[in-house]
């Protein structure tokens, strides 16, 4: 909710600016028990979209039955399974034997793992996982809501700009398998000590110290977040700043103490994850998406409806054409129809300096989302885009450019709601700022049909395609977990983890990290140092490599016939890479063939149940 300016009484734009002048308190106001039922309101709409998990928290897990869910699943649990055990929950020796995996460089949101380690120490890390996802829409449309009412934003109106807030395209398609980009409560909040400390309003050194907690928290749930929200502020005050330059020294001289302080709060607290992310072991050099990695948005994106709007008003095919990627990255659109209302509101907001500020940088943030180079139709025109520059800069270059369309829906929220509250006020006419008249008769009136209206294009433009898929989070059964070998042991799966296999990670998590996996789903170095999500070739490798093929997910090595090692090499390469595990999902396609060779390579299997097949070396022979 990048809206620096968006409380202007003292700030850079104006000092006399009458959408700022506080007004008196109405005793016919409602209470807060109104406030109350939005926010009961948002939670409501928030469950019903992920209503499959809710009777199953523990064995259903929300999202597709693919890495990412599952990934975030492993780092809830692994934060307090860390911490109990004395261990770094920053770096993980649990995957990706025998290097491991650097946590801090990945999403691995590690302040959700230790809000929510009393609860996954009871109930587990699918269920903190799901309480999670469930929690983010409304939590973040609350946030966004609590400080529209703080700039004395009409009820109504606040309501409903945390509404698309917490709920807009982008939440919507994140909210599939994204958590740590969706938990955006503290957004709001930042931008709202921003605002504060440029305008000079309440007592600084609290609000440099609140300002340095929160950025580091919200570094500490998402740093990709915190980036691309750092640009649009940034653009808010240099905006605010070419407003009104006379101001800038004056302002400048008064907010460095406060913004010192929030550095230095922040820096203590990030500087290790900070270091262990950019120079730490297993870290990696590079951006994990070169230039966004394909996922931008076309120029026709904010009106081609995407998969998951239930609503497509004639242009699901174009929807259709321009998806690039998962789901969870089309989340520019927007529809017509709501396009024309935000600029029916502009425009008669347009003397308005938070008006203009607002719309202004949400226009900067749809074309951020248009990636590098200028899409029209899904063709390449090749036309270079200001995010090219911006990906040149070290961390920035690790946004993804759709990805800032959470910043063009927390803007869109804060137009609509600034727009409807300023429907309740008279008309101002120009170069007679003492007098006023009233178009459309009275503003309440005005004001009231306004938000009925908006409400209804929101609701109709915007409604998702619920509720959300989700998959089976069977543990290991119980015999399989009486098995496993104290002291760590590592462990090879079939599925082999990889990106598009990731079963094995739920089964340790869920087992509180007992074993070590051989493979993993999670960034590391390759060979030259660049991020990649595959793991490390087995040495010797026919047995990784036939793993692979039997599953169909990938062949390392490059196409042609995969040799199958016979019984000695089977045992040869689980020697040679101390492992003590063997696990085989029954239910994997062609298991038959992985549980035949491993027979023949250890004898028959020590536990085989009707879902898990397990081999285990208690005396380190096999």
């Amino acid at each position: 909710m990048a809206v620096t300016g968006a409380l202007p009484r003292r700030d850079l734009a104006t000092p006399r600016d009458a959408d700022a002048t506080p007004r008196p308190r109405d005793r016919r106001q409602p209470g807060a028990w109104l406030s109350v039922a939005v926010v009961v309101g948002y939670v409501v709409i928030g469950v019903l979209a992920f209503r499959p998990v809710l009777g199953s928290l523990s064995t259903r897990l929300s999202g597709p039955a693919k890495g990412d869910t599952i990934l975030f699943a492993w780092f809830v649990g692994w934060i307090p399974h860390a911490l109990s055990q004395g261990a770094n929950p920053l770096f993980s020796h649990a995957l990706l034997v025998p290097h491991g995996v650097d946590v801090a460089a990945n999403t691995s949101s590690p302040l959700l793992g230790l809000l929510t380690a009393p609860l996954t120490a009871v109930a587990g890390p699918v269920v903190s996982t799901n309480v999670l996802m469930v929690a983010a829409m409304p939590l973040s449309a609350a946030a966004a809501f609590v400080v529209l009412r703080v700039w004395r934003v009409w009820l109504p109106a606040a309501a409903l700009g945390g509404l698309v807030y917490g709920f807009s395209p982008y939440m919507v398609a994140q909210s599939i398998a994204h958590p740590e980009l969706t938990f955006v409560p503290l957004p709001p909040f930042i931008v709202l000590v921003t605002v504060l400390v440029l305008q000079r309003r309440g007592r600084q050194r609290r609000l440099g110290v609140a300002l340095g907690l929160l950025v580091a928290a919200q570094f500490l749930i998402s740093p990709e977040v915190l980036a691309s929200l750092g640009v649009l502020t940034t653009a808010g005050v240099v905006a605010a700043a070419l407003r009104r330059p006379d101001r800038v020294a004056e302002v400048a001289r008064a907010a460095w103490r406060p913004v010192a302080l929030a550095v230095l709060v922040g820096g203590v607290l990030l500087a290790y994850p900070v270091w262990l992310m950019l120079a730490g072991p297993q870290h990696y050099t590079g951006t994990p998406q070169p230039l966004g990695g394909g996922y931008h948005d076309d120029l026709l994106s904010p009106i081609a409806a995407g998969p998951l709007q239930a609503v497509a008003l004639g242009t699901r095919a174009l929807g259709s054409r321009l998806l690039v990627g998962a789901p969870a990255e089309t989340d520019g659109y927007l529809g017509v129809p709501l396009l024309v209302l935000l600029a029916l509101l502009a425009w008669r907001s347009r003397r308005s300096p938070r008006m203009q500020l607002v719309v202004g940088l949400l226009l900067v943030g749809v074309l951020l989302t248009l990636g590098s180079h200028l899409s029209i139709d899904g063709r390449d025109t090749g036309v270079p885009l200001p995010f090219l520059a911006l990906a040149r800069l070290p961390v920035l270059a690790d946004i993804l450019p759709s990805r800032f369309s959470f910043e063009v829906g927390a803007l869109l929220a804060a137009a609509l709601a600034f727009g409807l509250d300023d429907l309740r006020r008279p008309v101002v006419s120009a170069g007679s700022p003492a007098r006023s008249r009233q178009r459309g008769g009275s503003p309440n009136r005005l004001a009231v049909v306004g938000t009925a209206v908006v409400v209804a294009v929101v609701v109709a433009t915007l409604l998702p395609q619920w509720p959300y898929p989700s998959q089976s989070a069977e543990p290991l059964p119980a015999a399989v977990r009486e098995a496993v070998p104290s002291g760590d042991p590592v462990a090879i799966t079939y599925p082999f983890v990889t990106k598009y296999r990731t079963l094995p990670e739920m089964w340790q998590a869920e087992d509180d990290y007992a074993f070590a996996l051989l493979g993993g789903y999670a960034l590391h170095p390759g060979t030259s140092g660049a991020a990649t999500l595959f793991p490390g070739v087995m040495v010797p490798a026919d047995l990784q490599r036939y793993l692979l093929h039997e599953q169909s997910s990938a062949v390392l090595g490059g196409p042609g016939p995969v040799v199958v090692p016979d019984a000695a090499a089977s045992r040869e390469a689980l020697a040679r890479n101390h492992v003590r595990l063997v696990l085989v999902d029954d239910h994997e396609p062609n298991s038959d063939n992985v549980i035949a060779l491993f027979t023949a390579a250890l004898g028959p299997p020590t536990v085989a149940s009707d879902a898990v097949t397990a081999w285990v070396d208690r005396s380190g022979v096999w």
